[in-house]
């Protein structure tokens, strides 16, 4: 029965002696092929003259009005089968879909009949004229066979690929030593190659440690399921420092990275101080402590008085790995769950390890997962005050954080702007909440940036398609227009958060127009290597070039103001070198453009940046070390 098709009833069959094909000149066959079955014929005769319903009304019992086609046939959309045919029952046969097949016969029996007619006409003309018929010549002329929607679909995406040529290198680079380590960098991701002569950072040994803590160390992000929480986090709690090393430790990590990104506010964190060595008396759980051991790990990362990568911030951070992981992250996640998270991306990447950048990635991208789950706008659980504030503030930094990880890695974000409902906080609550905090890095404004402008530069840098160059330059007029932050919001402090949020601010805007027209930049310099200008990209060139100026100038004065700091922190070389590549690209092959400044002098200048700055920083020695090998490159 899988066979059986109601409406092939009314097919004409064909007897035993009937010619298969159409004969010209034998119009009698013709036309008996035409002619529908002698029980059909009485069938609409019948239906003519509204004796009888048609075979589809009376198939659904239906009221017909014996019209042929009858209007219900009409509405329905399978007017060609009425009076004698019927639509196949089953789920979507009231749709007109559902006699496609009765469709595609007569397609193929009214093909066959034309080019029957089209054989007649050539043979009879033939006979008399040498020449073939003009309507045969007209139609052969003309006969294009059309293409389906999907195929049209297809070929107009190739030619607006066309032209607007594809961006080179636009799904990444993978990279891969001669050990079998390997790295992915996307689209828009850091360049830096490992250098296998940098000397091997201190490792911590753990073996002081009790064995259910390096257990739980191994299990990390997961649960230890085994083991007794309370003993577990009690022994961890026997390692940590006098609350006087705790609270020097946490004003450190107020001091020197809150202008990047507030993760804990200081009442926060000296709270969570007092109540973990019990000057409270308030419960708390393992990732509460986790929270405080992750600030002090940092705390001792950008602690000056300590060498960098120093065994003691490996300490503080394997003990937050082992109290995280006596609570189950994703099942029993909150918004200190988050911070954790988020505190151990940082200090990965801090960490001097080049391998440790790929934990960082994954680290942040499991925050921002949870975040999802975790921080809608704080009006929708009921907060208020303060307390929406705070939120507010740290998811803000959350996506933010997000968002130039993705940029740095070439990676797609886990935060999407359709997605994202948590308000901005205002200027008035900032005033208000912030006051005797330290002060925000970017702020409001900088908030705003992310959503106004940085959301679409990831999106534009990172898309599998690259948009259109029309749609860049758009961003670009948008980023540009951005409103600066005021001059008085700009304080001129020695202080280090101070100092350090003027450094970061002063060339936000240049940084994202130099992630989105890097790709078109190394285009243009690819395509038309004689005079990049003349490349239809050869706003990218100028764009790209005096933004990775701003970035380095911007970066040697911030390094002559706090070369400790620095050093310690790895976004700055990574984005350094990102502008240090495109002003070396054009002091290599560009040097006939006369930009201002001077190219080959701007790339000198962060050789020697680079070289000053190696000495504590393997990031930044790694970095010198391709911009030495980027002399070598035929291209970026």
């Amino acid at each position: 029965m899988s066979g059986y098709h109601p409406y092939k009833q009314g097919e004409s069959s064909k007897s035993a002696g009937q010619p298969s094909s159409y004969t010209p000149g034998d119009d009698a066959i013709a036309i008996s092929q035409a002619r529908p079955h002698s029980k059909a014929n009485k069938r609409i005769r019948r239906s003519n003259r509204g004796e009888i319903a048609c075979a589809e009304c009376r198939r659904l019992k239906i009221r017909c009005d014996r019209m042929v086609p009858c209007s219900t046939c009409i509405k329905r959309g399978c007017a060609s089968l009425c009076p004698n045919g019927t639509v196949p029952p089953g789920q979507g046969s009231r749709f007109v879909l559902a006699a496609t097949e009765h469709l595609q016969t007569t397609l193929k029996k009214l093909e066959d009949r034309m080019h029957s007619l089209e054989d007649a006409i050539a043979i009879a003309y033939g006979a008399d004229s040498d020449s073939p018929h003009p309507l045969l010549v007209k139609c052969k002329d003309e006969e294009v066979e059309e293409e389906p929607p999907n195929l049209q679909s297809t070929k107009e995406e190739a030619e607006e690929k066309n032209n607007s040529p594809a961006l080179l290198d636009a799904l990444g680079t993978l990279y891969i030593d001669h050990d079998g380590w390997n790295r992915f960098f996307g689209p828009s991701g850091g360049s830096e190659k490992q250098n296998p002569q940098d000397c091997p950072l201190p490792e911590l040994d753990p073996s002081y440690l009790s064995p259910e803590i390096n257990m739980c160390c191994r299990s990390f992000p997961f649960t230890a399921q085994t083991l007794p929480i309370a003993s577990v986090q009690s022994s961890i709690e026997s390692f940590l420092p006098p609350i006087e090393r705790a609270l020097e430790l946490a004003d450190i990590f107020l001091e020197h990275l809150s202008w990047m990104f507030q993760v804990v506010s200081a009442r926060q964190i000296k709270e969570l101080i007092y109540i973990v060595y019990k000057h409270k008396d308030i419960e708390y759980g393992p990732h509460d402590l986790a929270l405080m051991l992750a600030v002090l790990g940092i705390g001792a990362l950008v602690d000056l008085k300590l060498q960098p990568y120093n065994l003691e911030a490996q300490h503080y951070y394997r003990l937050a790995q082992a109290a995280l992981a006596l609570q189950p992250v994703l099942s029993e996640q909150s918004i200190v769950s988050i911070k954790v998270l988020h505190l151990m991306s940082i200090y990965n990447g801090m960490s001097g390890k080049e391998s440790n950048l790929e934990r960082s990635y994954a680290l942040l991208c499991l925050a921002s997962q949870v975040a999802l789950r975790v921080d809608i706008d704080p009006s929708m659980w009921g907060f208020e005050g303060k307390e929406a504030y705070d939120r507010r503030v740290y998811f803000w930094n959350l996506v933010a954080g997000s968002l130039w990880q993705c940029l740095v890695n070439g990676r797609p974000p886990v935060i999407l702007s359709e997605f994202i409902d948590c308000k901005i906080p205002t200027a008035e609550e900032e005033n208000t909440f912030q006051h005797g905090e330290v002060p925000l890095g970017f702020g409001i404004w900088g908030f705003k940036a992310s959503r106004e402008c940085l959301v679409h530069v990831v999106k534009a840098s990172l898309a599998v398609k690259p948009p259109s160059y029309e749609s860049i330059l758009e961003l670009d007029q948008k980023i540009r227009e951005f409103a600066s932050p005021r001059p008085s919001e700009i304080m001129s402090e020695d202080s280090t958060p101070l100092s350090m949020r003027t450094f970061v601010r002063s060339h936000y805007k240049e940084l994202m127009l130099l992630f989105l027209h890097r790709a078109f930049f190394t285009q243009a310099m690819t395509e038309y290597p004689t005079n990049p200008l003349l490349s239809p990209h050869a706003k990218s060139v100028t764009t790209a070039y005096q933004s990775a100026c701003v970035v380095l100038r911007d970066t040697r004065i911030q390094f002559m103001k706090k070369p400790l700091l620095c050093t310690r922190v790895w976004r700055i070389w990574t984005l350094a070198f990102t502008a240090a590549v495109v002003v070396g690209t054009v002091a290599i092959r560009g040097a006939h453009m006369n930009f201002e400044p001077i190219a080959l002098e701007e790339f000198e200048a962060a050789c020697t940046l680079f070289r000053s700055a190696a000495e504590t920083s393997p990031r930044a020695a790694r970095a010198l070390v391709g911009a030495v090998l980027l002399l070598k490159l035929p291209f970026i």
